[in-house]
């Protein structure tokens, strides 16, 4: 798991390279007010999955336009504690892809691909992964990308949504949710 490159196309390949930070990827402000909030295509895989859960938005490849974007494995397997940390986290909260309580837990930390059933399973959870990081990217780029015209814009939207992030997290229900699993 997070040992392969990863590679996508079509709009979410563009979305990608619109919120990230890469040398040849700096935007011309004259052409495009484009908004770059990633330093590199890693930290957008590490937390726009979140992001996408956060939304309730899972996103599906589009190959319609021209795009391509990707990293190899040696760029995710440095950070590959973060993302499986991740992984794990969607694994246990997402109940639309899986309804059962004990099934989340054994599929977040499941990660052997040595029988064949595990292996299907990781792969089926993969794309439950990628799909809500398909939509973070989606989230952020309707935000950051489409909706930011120039500094002004951009450092309110910011300010907008690490606000709304903040007062979404309800520290006493966090708490409570923790109780409850650890007193089980």
């Amino acid at each position: 798991m997070f040992d392969k490159d990863f590679r996508i196309t079509g709009k979410h390949a563009n979305y990608w390279k619109d919120l990230c930070e890469l040398a040849g990827n700096v935007p011309d402000r004259e052409q495009h007010a484009n908004f770059k909030i990633f330093s590199a295509y890693i930290d957008a895989y590490i937390v726009c999955p979140l992001i996408g859960y956060q939304y309730d938005r899972k996103g599906v490849i589009d190959n319609s336009e021209e795009g391509n974007a990707g990293m190899l494995a040696e760029v995710i397997s440095k950070r590959r504690q973060e993302l499986k940390y991740v992984y794990q986290i969607l694994m246990l909260v997402d109940e639309e892809s899986e309804p059962d309580e004990d099934k989340r837990l054994y599929r977040a930390f499941t990660f052997s691909e040595e029988n064949t059933e595990d292996k299907q399973l990781i792969e089926e959870n993969i794309k439950v992964f990628n799909s809500y990081f398909l939509g973070g990217l989606e989230v952020l780029h309707e935000q950051f990308v489409e909706q930011c015209h120039d500094d002004d814009d951009y450092l309110k939207t910011m300010f907008d949504f690490v606000r709304r992030f903040y007062e979404e997290q309800d520290s006493e229900a966090i708490k409570d949710g923790i109780e409850k699993i650890l007193n089980q």
